[in-house]
C-alpha cells in the first residue's frame, strides 16, 4: 500500500485538490464572505497551477517545453514560482480580506509588500539558483509569512465572538490546514540535498511526508467548505 501511493503520488495529491475546488465550486453560493470566495478561487488557482504543471511533467515533447529548454532552462523547478510566489500572495489577499481589526489589516498589507520586494530582488540576485535548483531560503521565507498570517488569525480569533462557535467558521478549518502543512513540511526541505536518485530512501519518505500533509490540508479545506456557516462580510 505505501509502496502503490508513493508511485503514485501527484494523482493522489491531484486527485484530493480536484475535490477540494469542486466542493468549493459547488458551496460557492453558500458562502457570503469575501474571503471564503477569495479562497474558492486560490483553490481555483491551484488546480490550474497543476493543470499546466501535468502539461510540463507528462506531455514533455510539446512546443512549450521544448521553448523553455532553448532558453537554458533544463529543469521544471522554475515553475515553483507559482507554488512559492502566487499561492502565498493569495493566502495573504485572502487574510488581508478576513480580518476585522484595522492594525492587522494593515499589518498584512505592508508585510505583503515587503513579501514581493524580498522574493524579486532574491530571484534577480539568483536568477540561476531559482530556476534551476531549490533554494531553502523561499520556502524559509514563505513559510515565516503563513506562520505571521496564522499568528494574527489567533489573535483576532481570541477577541472575537467566533471563538464561541469556531466549529462553524471556515477559517477555522482554511488556517488549520494550512498551519498543519507548513509546520510539517518546512523541516524536510533543510534535507532537500538528499532528494536524489542516490538516495531513494529519503526521496520516496519526502514524497510520502508531502503526500499526508497535502491529504489533510485539503481534507480540512473540504470539511471546513462544508461544515462552516455561511457568514456576511
Amino acid at each position: 500500500m505505501i509502496d502503490f501511493i508513493t508511485k503514485h503520488f501527484n494523482f493522489i495529491v491531484y486527485f484530493f485538490e480536484l475535490i477540494a475546488f469542486i466542493t468549493g465550486v459547488i458551496l460557492f453560493k453558500k458562502h457570503k464572505s469575501k474571503a471564503t470566495k477569495i479562497f474558492i478561487f486560490f483553490l481555483a488557482y491551484i488546480v490550474f497551477v497543476e493543470f499546466v504543471g501535468c502539461i510540463l511533467t507528462y506531455l514533455k515533447a510539446n512546443a512549450i517545453v521544448q521553448f523553455v529548454r532553448q532558453l537554458g532552462v533544463t529543469t521544471r523547478l522554475w515553475y515553483n514560482v507559482f507554488w512559492l510566489f502566487g499561492s502565498v500572495v493569495l493566502i495573504l489577499f485572502y487574510y488581508y480580506n478576513l480580518f476585522k481589526i484595522k492594525m492587522f489589516k494593515t499589518m498584512i498589507k505592508y508585510i505583503s509588500l515587503l513579501y514581493v520586494l524580498i522574493f524579486t530582488i532574491h530571484v534577480v540576485f539568483n536568477y540561476d539558483a531559482f530556476f534551476n535548483a531549490h533554494h531553502t531560503f523561499y520556502f524559509i521565507l514563505d513559510a515565516s509569512i503563513i506562520f505571521i498570517c496564522v499568528t494574527l488569525f489567533c489573535l483576532e480569533l481570541l477577541k472575537s465572538d467566533d471563538l464561541l462557535n469556531i466549529s462553524k467558521s471556515f477559517s477555522v478549518y482554511a488556517t488549520f490546514g494550512l498551519f498543519l502543512w507548513w509546520l510539517v513540511t518546512t523541516p524536510i526541505i533543510f534535507y532537500e540535498s538528499y532528494n536524489t536518485t542516490a538516495d531513494w530512501d529519503f526521496a520516496n519518505l519526502k514524497r510520502r511526508v508531502f503526500l499526508f500533509a497535502n491529504i489533510f490540508m485539503y481534507t480540512c479545506f473540504v470539511l471546513g467548505l462544508i461544515a462552516s456557516k455561511p457568514q456576511k462580510n
